[in-house]
């Protein structure tokens, strides 16, 4: 039994040497033939597609659709339950800010109006004469002032000196006739005298000459007399036609007066009833839809004669120097959108033209499906509303169509970019595949920028017009393997 066992276990023994054996032979062979066949491989130039390394933008965008407005798109409103009186637009119609656009039917309201039209034409009228009337009283003051040469107080004063002259004059009368009656009674008594023989005739003939210069004398102070009385008399009627002048520019004033004062009062009737007009026209814009700001007509619901509900759309305006776009934002897009980042418009369909514009507003919450901020249906998510403004008005959009829209989140312009296909991320350090003078593949490093969907920055390794090679996915290139390029 001893003997067996020990036979058994050189027998085992020996055979693991034999299958180690023939592991190592096998490993050995496959070893060399994986080498013949890589040598053979590596020795055999493969054919590679390349790449210009070019000037290029490369942008970071969020794609979204969205629907064309114009400016200030507003749908306007019925005020109240009413009745369409007219319809003063028509659809594609330019109107300016203020323009009328339609009227309610009021009657009673537009009867008011025009008889307080009336009302104020009449009251214009009168004031239009009241201000005739002052010219003329004007006029009639001015032209009394011009005759009234002097004031009444002057020729007053000169009647009164005058009457002193008057009176002057007839004390001197009264003098001249008591020397007269003197001067004659001493001739009387001379004449006695002379008759008896006692005095001479010289001294007769003196006493003659003295009786008739007395009376003479007399004579004079009585035509002085009748002088001043005429002057006196001519004196009181100048002042009479004075006093008459001076109670005509009174009667002027007073006149003046009392025109202005109609004036002021039928200028004041005027100014309340113009007040009385404003208040009815306020009322009566209530029954008239003005345009809120100049625009295009889009929309017409309305005609003449039509009953309309309160709230009922009427029409719709929108400026058509502005053209705008409203769409709406997933929440992570909606992060990376900022006021004024640049925007490309186009048309849905092919060849369609492209347009510049700017996001002007967004939305400061995300609204759900239901019109909420607060929660949104299971059946989507919440989105934010934006708004994007075109740089210029393209004239040819319609109001309502779909246009895409590409948001530039971040973009690099002109600078080194290859495709994102080239770049091998397999390494810790971003590189490409380049072929050196010898026709052999190799590894060159490269430092990466913005990277947008298909094109990468490249800040350094690479420069313009160099060629880098891209490799199929189904061939796994190795630094040092000989390649020829496709261009």
């Amino acid at each position: 039994m001893y003997f067996l066992g020990k036979s058994k276990n050189k027998f085992q023994t020996g055979v693991k040497w034999l299958v180690w054996s023939a592991i190592i032979t096998l490993v050995g062979t496959g070893g060399w033939f994986m080498y013949i066949k890589s040598f053979n491989k590596s020795t055999q130039p493969v054919a590679m597609p390349t790449i210009s390394v070019d000037s290029d933008d490369v942008k970071i965008t969020i794609n979204e659709s969205g629907t064309l407005e114009l400016g200030n798109q507003k749908a306007l409103k019925s005020p109240g339950e009413v009745t369409i009186e007219r319809v003063l637009i028509k659809l594609g119609d330019r109107v300016k800010s203020g323009q009328q656009l339609v009227i309610f039917r009021n009657p009673e309201g537009q009867k008011n109006l025009t008889d307080s039209d009336l009302r104020i034409r009449k009251q214009e009228l009168i004031v239009v004469r009241s201000r005739e009337k002052v010219v003329e009283a004007q006029n009639k003051l001015a032209t009394e002032q011009k005759e009234l040469r002097e004031p009444v107080t002057q020729k007053q004063l000169e009647i009164q000196e005058q009457e002193l002259n008057l009176a002057r004059s007839r004390d001197q009368v009264v003098d001249a006739k008591e020397k007269q009656v003197a001067a004659i009674k001493e001739l009387q008594d001379v004449e006695v005298l002379a008759a008896k023989g006692f005095i001479s005739s010289n001294e007769l003939e003196q006493q003659q000459e003295k009786v008739r210069e007395t009376r003479s004398t007399v004579k004079q102070s009585e035509l002085t007399i009748t002088s001043e009385t005429l002057k006196l008399q001519r004196l009181n009627l100048e002042l009479k036609h004075q006093t008459e002048e001076q109670q005509k520019v009174v009667d002027a004033h007073s006149q003046l007066r009392e025109t202005l004062s109609t004036l002021n009062t039928e200028s004041e009737e005027l100014r309340r009833l113009q007040i009385e007009r404003q208040n009815l026209q306020k009322e009566l814009q209530k029954n008239i839809l003005t345009a809120p700001f100049a625009g295009k007509v889009l929309d017409l619901k309305i005609q003449d004669g039509d009953g309309v509900k309160s709230g009922d759309t009427l029409l719709t305006l929108g400026d058509p120097t502005q053209e705008i776009v409203k769409l709406e934002l997933v929440t992570l897009d909606a992060a990376k959108v900022k006021i004024n980042q640049p925007v490309q418009i186009k048309v849905l369909g092919p060849n369609a033209q492209e347009f510049s514009g700017r996001v002007t507003s967004l939305y400061p919450q995300a609204i759900g499906s239901g019109g909420s901020g607060l929660s949104f249906g299971l059946s989507g998510s919440a989105k934010v509303p934006a708004t994007i403004k075109l740089d210029k008005p393209s004239g040819t959009l319609i109001p309502g169509s779909q246009v895409s829209v590409e948001i530039i989140v971040q973009q690099r312009q002109k600078v080194v970019a290859v495709n994102i296909e080239a770049i091998q991320r397999s390494e810790p350090e971003p590189f490409v595949w380049v072929e050196d003078n010898q026709g052999l593949v190799q590894k060159r490093k490269v430092t990466l920028g913005l990277e947008g969907p298909t094109k990468v920055e490249i800040k350094s390794g690479l420069k313009l017009g160099e060629k880098i090679i891209l490799p199929p996915p189904e061939i796994e290139l190795q630094p040092g393997m000989p390649v020829t390029k496709i261009p």
